[in-house]
């Protein structure tokens, strides 16, 4: 048989394109994606006492510093809503950002033994990554309506609505952003580890910066403009509007951040590509 004449079930080829995006090699690699996440659990909840009830615990313990912080010492208004119930919905948010950003920046040197090993698609991992926060999101959201429910049953009352189905969209919305955002961090932290260090210390600022444990309405008026700069402001102030009703955030703030969002996730997807046939040599 001549070589030439050989049908190939799988055919490796250098990108040419500047952009390249295959979802149908992606899906044919699922098995290796949910493996990713399993691997990824393991490594983060091995020999802990508490294990995955640290998804529980983290937003829990620093809602309660938040009502003795903004609530009981500076006095800052929840709006109507309930403290505990209004921290620990800003903190679900907030999570599922700060999270997916930190696990996205470092996807290249937490992964750079297996990269330089074996093909795959590289883009499987981040893909990995959303999954295993998504795992976080949902069982940190089921306690969130718990709580709710408890708030309720207690006389608080709600603003229970068909509004409230759009609140997945919020949290793709939150996804996008930290994932084309922490794709961007990526390729600067392969070549200079000192920086993922000072991303953590940043996110920690940057937490006080955005409204997750007060009310956009509690920031001066000649401050809101540098406040909806943060494209994470409107999805904070959206999330609180569908799920208590209150929320002040202007159509046009919501399209900047949107439009943030997408341009965030481009770039990031593009700066991988670009960083992931050479990161090898560098790191």
């Amino acid at each position: 048989m001549n070589f030439d004449d050989q049908k190939w079930d799988t055919v490796i080829e250098p990108k040419q394109k500047w952009f390249s995006l295959n979802i149908k090699q992606i899906m044919e690699y699922k098995d290796l994606i949910f493996l990713f996440v399993k691997r990824d659990m393991a490594i983060t909840y091995k020999q802990t006492i508490l294990g995955p009830l640290w998804y529980i615990m983290e937003p829990a313990c620093t809602s309660i510093m938040c009502l003795i912080v903004f609530r009981n010492i500076a006095g800052l208004s929840t709006e109507g809503v309930p403290p505990i119930l209004f921290y620990f919905a800003g903190m679900v948010l907030w999570t599922l950002f700060s999270k997916l950003l930190l696990s996205e920046s470092k996807v290249f040197s937490d992964n750079q033994y297996i990269f330089g090993k074996v093909y795959f698609p590289r883009l499987t991992v981040p893909i990995a990554v959303f999954f295993g926060e998504l795992n976080r999101l949902i069982i940190q959201f089921l306690l969130f309506a718990l709580l709710y429910f408890v708030c309720i049953m207690k006389g608080y009352p709600g603003a229970i609505s068909l509004k409230m189905l759009l609140i997945p969209a919020i949290f793709v919305w939150v996804s996008i952003q930290a994932c084309g955002l922490g794709l961007i961090i990526s390729g600067v932290t392969t070549k200079y580890r000192d920086l993922a260090k000072a991303l953590t210390y940043l996110l920690s600022l940057s937490m006080y910066l955005s409204p997750v444990a007060y009310p956009l309405s509690e920031v001066s008026v000649g401050m809101r403009v540098f406040y909806e700069l943060n494209p994470l402001t409107a999805a904070l102030e959206c999330f609180r509007k569908l799920c208590f009703g209150n929320g002040d955030i202007s159509p046009g703030a919501i399209a900047y951040s949107v439009v943030c969002s997408f341009v965030f996730l481009l770039a990031g997807v593009l700066v991988f590509h670009k960083n992931e046939k050479s990161f090898v040599d560098v790191i």
